[in-house]
């Protein structure tokens, strides 16, 4: 089994090398590392020309022509790789030696995962490891597992590309598509085991309060989204859930070949089940507290809060 890693790099000089050299310390190697550059101005492209010119493995360094952004960066990445197994990674991580090992082993042995979320140390911005965990921050805020997704923690098989690719870019960042849509499948799994340090620092795109490298709570997550209106949020939910709908129902034939056929009906359904309950409360919101509150307690009744927070999103409707 070919094991690739699609990395993709701006200005990513300050931290780079660290990451570079992880990969050359794992206990198995990967058989390439694709790295698209989206026209770096600092030492990136040399770091990584160095790096190619000792690393065990080949390393094909791409110079994008214009700038494409993170998003398609990083589907240009993957669309070049060429392994069985495709591991993401970021510029500024480091890997512990043994994550290609572990996911790539977990993958062989369970041919129905197709993409594999590991779980990951919350670091300083030098490297220093803090006792939080992204999926320990994630619960600890009162979220599901299942809204725990990151790329620079995530493997795929080659596959899959042809399920997730293009990438959606309006609407959500390259691992949130790939997520959603193995998610609606059922195709991910999440490991819950730390594989990687996760540097967090103020150039990072991911700036989310479960990915701070500090202990979070529920508390905490609600001083910051309280009762804010959250319409926007939910328009935009509603359109990502539409487009996962059309995408799986476009991939038939890849979905037959694959032999997930069986799974696409039970996943529009749901998807269609969620698409009426954020149209209900996109709805609702927009009404008065006094003629809202029997309506959100119609939408209770009907299981129509099954699909955000339960109880406490009921609550927040009758308050916001």
């Amino acid at each position: 089994m070919r094991i690739s890693i699609a990395m993709t790099t701006y200005n990513g000089a300050e931290y780079l090398r660290e990451q570079l050299d992880s990969f050359v310390a794992q206990t198995l190697l990967p058989d390439e590392l694709i790295v698209c550059d989206d026209l770096s101005s600092d030492e990136t492209i040399e770091i990584l020309t160095q790096f190619s010119q000792t690393a065990p493995f080949k390393v094909e360094i791409v110079r994008n022509e214009k700038n494409l952004g993170y998003i398609k960066n990083f589907e240009r990445a993957l669309s070049l790789c060429t392994g069985d197994i495709i591991f993401l990674s970021d510029q500024d991580d480091v890997w512990f030696s043994n994550k290609i090992a572990k996911m790539a082993n977990m993958m062989t042995m369970q041919p129905s995962i197709f993409v594999l979320q590991a779980d990951m140390v919350l670091t300083d911005e030098k490297l220093n490891p803090t006792p939080f965990t992204q999926l320990g921050n994630i619960l600890s805020i009162g979220q599901g597992a299942d809204t725990f997704i990151s790329g620079c923690g995530t493997a795929i098989r080659r596959e899959w590309l042809g399920i997730a690719l293009p990438i959606q870019s309006e609407l959500c960042g390259h691992d949130n598509w790939i997520h959603r849509l193995a998610l609606a499948l059922e195709v991910r799994v999440l490991l819950e085991e730390p594989l990687q340090f996760y540097r967090r620092h103020g150039e990072n795109t991911s700036q989310g309060l479960a990915s701070k490298p500090q202990k979070t709570t529920a508390l905490d997550s609600f001083l910051a989204h309280g009762f804010v209106d959250a319409t926007a949020g939910w328009v935009r939910e509603l359109e990502r859930c539409k487009q996962t709908q059309k995408r799986i129902l476009e991939t038939t034939e890849e979905l037959r070949k694959l032999g997930l056929i069986g799974r696409q009906a039970r996943a529009i359904s749901t998807l269609k089940k969620r698409i009426k309950a954020l149209d209900i409360r996109i709805k609702n919101i927009s009404v008065n507290r006094l003629r809202r509150f029997p309506l959100i307690i119609k939408m209770w009744m009907n299981g129509g809060y099954h699909y955000f927070a339960g109880w406490k999103s009921a609550v927040k409707d009758i308050l916001r």
